[in-house]
C-alpha cells in the first residue's frame, strides 16, 4: 500500500511539474539559452560556448544594468544567478529569491 501510494504521488508530481529537467541540467555546459545549474554545467567550469565575446573584445565590456540587493544589513547577493525561460533567479540574503 505504501509503495503504491508513494509511486502514485511521484507520478502525479511528475505530471504537474514543469520547468528544469535533468536533461537540461546535463546539457547546461553546451547550451546557451538558459543557465540552469551553478557553474554552467555539472563540472562547474563556468565556460560559455558563445563566440560573441572573445579575446579581442572582452576588454570593451561594460555593465548594461545593475541591481541593488539592499543595504549593508541585507548582505547582498548570495549565489550565482540562474536563467530559465527568460527570467533570472538570484538568491539574496536570508533565503530570499
Amino acid at each position: 500500500m505504501a509503495v503504491t501510494l508513494g509511486a502514485g504521488l511521484m507520478l502525479s508530481g511528475t505530471a504537474l511539474a514543469k520547468g528544469v529537467t535533468q536533461s537540461m541540467i546535463n546539457q547546461d555546459a553546451v547550451t546557451t539559452e538558459d543557465v540552469v545549474s551553478w557553474g554552467m554545467g555539472q563540472q562547474g567550469q563556468r565556460f560559455s560556448p558563445l563566440k560573441t565575446i572573445n579575446k579581442s573584445n572582452v576588454r570593451k565590456l561594460v555593465p548594461a544594468w545593475s541591481f541593488s540587493f539592499g543595504g549593508e544589513k541585507q548582505r547582498g547577493q548570495q549565489s550565482q544567478p540562474l536563467i530559465y525561460d527568460g527570467k533570472m533567479y538570484v538568491t539574496g540574503s536570508y533565503s530570499r529569491i
